[in-house]
């Protein structure tokens, strides 16, 4: 059963179309929080807030575009967190690098050189590869980040272009 017709069985307070959302966008919204925060603990709550937001305001959803819907609900969240506690420095958390680079083959230090190149990206081109290995589409990217698609497909290439030659040890 595809989201936008979930989004129907949500709107009506259905819990069994509640949990297949959760389920299958859990992973992305901690993603969209962490990226924002980079705080473990913060992007937990930040998308449990943002699971109980679209359980409450469901029925403010129209149209198409549910997975985008959401994603914005916890960009915002997060946006606003930095903004209400901006004296607090976010601790640099590692986790969505992690989850990036577990899907190397190969040997661990492959995955550490890929993690440390991911740390060299711009921090916007940094979150369109980490939201793409995710499994988002470029729409979908483009979208939360309010940015043209044909950007984001750009600086995505470009961002793999990179990856690709720090990974072969090119320093330029």
């Amino acid at each position: 059963m595809g989201l936008d017709l979930l989004a129907k069985g949500v709107a009506s307070h259905d819990e069994k179309s509640f949990e297949l959302v959760y389920q299958r966008l859990y992973k992305l919204v901690f993603l969209v929080c962490l990226s924002v925060v980079k705080d473990e603990a913060t992007a937990q709550d930040l998308s449990q807030d943002t699971f109980v937001a679209v359980w409450n305001k469901s029925s403010e959803f129209r149209g198409k575009g549910y997975k985008a819907w959401i994603l914005t609900i916890a960009k915002n969240k997060s946006i606003n967190y930095i903004k209400k506690h901006s004296r607090i420095v976010p601790v640099g958390a590692d986790y969505e690098l992690d989850l990036a680079c577990t899907e190397v083959q190969g040997s661990s230090e492959d995955s550490l050189a890929l993690k440390m190149a991911i740390e060299r990206l711009d921090p916007i081109d940094s979150q369109i590869v980490l939201l793409r290995a995710a499994g988002m589409k470029m729409n979908e990217i483009a979208l939360l980040l309010n940015m043209p698609r044909g950007t984001v497909s750009w600086r995505y290439s470009e961002a793999l272009k990179f990856l690709k030659k720090l990974m072969k040890g090119d320093k330029r």
